[in-house]
């Protein structure tokens, strides 16, 4: 089970911390609260919001997440909402500055 919390909460938390949060969504249909140190939380069908584990789910160590049975890398999702590209360029090199795939912060991504 995931705790459950609200925006609100989750906004609060962020704020006492001074780190910036984005909303997202993608597709339309799937709403995202981003970040800038890699953490991203999914709006639930129940209106809660959960955080999404930042584990190792793909073959090439990256985590990966899954919307509409289409995969988006943790690392495109953080620039994405940080207005450094679009979700759809193909093609882009993300490097992680200390070589850590799942440190996903914005200060530790660089675009090539």
């Amino acid at each position: 089970m995931y705790a459950k919390m609200s925006k609100q909460d989750i906004m609060k938390c962020y704020e006492k911390e001074s780190k910036r949060i984005i909303e997202i969504n993608i597709e339309n249909q799937t709403e995202l609260l981003c970040c800038e140190d890699g953490t991203i939380f999914r709006k639930m069908k129940s209106g809660n919001w959960k955080q999404i584990a930042n584990k190792e789910n793909h073959k090439k160590g990256y985590n990966v997440i899954l919307v509409n049975k289409k995969q988006y890398m943790r690392a495109k999702i953080i620039l994405h909402a940080m207005g450094k590209l679009s979700l759809n360029d193909k093609y882009v090199n993300i490097y992680h500055v200390n070589k850590d795939k799942l440190d996903c912060s914005f200060s530790n991504l660089k675009l090539k």
